[in-house]
């Protein structure tokens, strides 16, 4: 019997929940030692616990004395790997896991339990059934949380350089073929251009929204609250909560004008008018840890008259025509294009006309305007239909990517492993077999 595939170090850390037994403590009875790893023990408990989150991933734990037996020693040896690199990331002080960041994961899980249960209450009450308070709870999550977050960092760090090992086709392939029972189900699915066009305000209204806007940053710089005037004056959708975004990083996933702007403040700071597809900003970083920021935000939008609709539909219907006769879009400037894959069940996300248009459209097809009011007010979609898939066993090329990544992480980890192993003490004691 073989535990899991490759990677399983990260797996292997118990994530936190209640009803898991709790990882033993220095207060814990002293209980039988299977492993010595350096200056730490691997307990019987332990090997025991990590029996149970692989049964509780689908693993069946089997009754044969000999083959419960193999099992364990494959459990022992994940469990060393796992304390020899713990060993190394605690003594790497370039690590570093904040309290702040601890406090924030612990309260997150504190959250994720309390709707688990219902209330608060509710859980005490289920903390109680295992001789446990809210306090205990935390304490616990924490140190598990730390845990995981140091042996993420490590091996993060540790595979900066993973694109540099090879893996070959071979590999790949053997890979494949020995984890069929783990390959997904692809959904049928869609993959298709997507031309966003958008009324375009004339420079009159554009020029009254920034004149707003500055008065508004006049209003800032005299000592008035932010978050109020986002309530305010904003016309984005996050004036409801003072224009608060909650934290971002800078990852490509906001326009990236904004994304600048924002990485650009040091904490308390605001912008000055900063310009988007939206229209504009005031932006204020309220605080700063490591890659992220917590920011809020006030939108000025041009405002849009019947003309600028009409002139975008206008627009739209020009580019279907070029794109039907196989040409390609001339007016690129103010069109946003994206490549999208998606499911075909998950077509009423971009939006119902989406779903409607596209659900039986064949490949090639051009179709729109589609009304796009995820985007913006009075926005209008074109599609050109690249390919459709009817789904089933994704396949080698469908994996390709995944597992050659998947391929090099685990060939860096079993490198750390393999030379933390020979500069380490390291004693198995667990009791023989039958």
């Amino acid at each position: 019997m073989c535990i899991a595939l490759a990677g399983v170090l990260l797996a292997a850390l118990p994530h936190p929940a209640v009803g898991m037994q709790t990882v033993p403590t220095e207060s814990d009875v002293v209980e039988a030692v299977w492993a010595v790893v350096g200056d730490s023990v691997i307990l019987k408990t332990e090997v025991d616990q990590y029996l149970l989150r692989l049964s509780a991933q689908g693993v069946v734990i089997p009754q044969d004395p000999d083959q419960l037996h193999q099992l364990r020693e494959q459990a022992i040896e994940q469990l060393i790997n796992e304390q020899l690199i713990l060993q190394e990331a605690y003594a790497d002080t370039t690590l570093a896991i904040t309290d702040e960041d601890l406090d924030e994961r612990v309260q997150q899980e504190v959250d994720a339990q309390v709707r688990q249960f219902g209330t608060l209450g509710q859980l005490r009450v289920e903390l109680a059934r295992q001789d446990m308070t809210l306090a205990g709870f935390r304490e616990q999550q924490r140190a598990l949380i730390h845990r995981r977050l140091l042996l993420q960092s490590y091996l993060a760090k540790r595979q900066r350089d993973a694109s540099a090992v090879a893996v070959s086709e071979q590999e790949l392939r053997d890979f494949f073929a020995e984890n069929q029972a783990q390959v997904p189900t692809v959904a049928p699915s869609l993959r298709f251009v997507q031309y966003l066009m958008q009324p375009i305000a004339s420079d009159t209204a554009k020029a009254s929204a920034l004149a707003e806007a500055e008065r508004v940053l006049d209003m800032i710089r005299e000592g008035e609250d932010f978050a109020d005037l986002a309530t305010r004056f904003s016309q984005g959708p996050s004036r409801e909560v003072g224009g608060a975004l909650d934290w971002i990083r800078r990852d490509g996933s906001l326009v990236k004008n904004f994304e600048d702007a924002v990485f650009s403040l040091p904490a308390g700071a605001v912008s000055a008018p900063t310009e988007t597809e939206f229209g504009y900003h005031l932006i204020m970083v309220e605080r700063v840890r490591g890659g992220e920021r917590r920011v809020r935000h006030i939108l000025f939008t041009p405002t849009v008259t019947p003309a600028d609709i009409a002139a975008n539909r206008a627009r739209a219907e020009e580019a279907i025509a070029l794109l039907t006769a196989g040409e390609s879009m001339t007016d690129t400037v103010s069109v946003k294009v994206d490549t999208i894959n998606i499911d075909i069940a998950q077509l009423t996300q971009l939006s119902a006309e989406h779903a409607s248009a596209l659900r039986e459209a064949e490949v090639g097809a051009v179709i729109g305007p589609i009304p796009f009011q995820q985007a913006s007010i009075n926005a209008l979609a074109i599609v050109k239909v690249l390919e459709r898939r009817v789904g089933g066993r994704a396949s080698f090329e469908d994996m390709r990517a995944q597992m050659e990544s998947r391929l090099r992480e685990d060939k860096i980890i079993e490198q750390v492993v393999q030379d933390l192993r020979a500069a380490a003490y390291v004693d198995i004691r667990l009791p023989g077999g039958s």
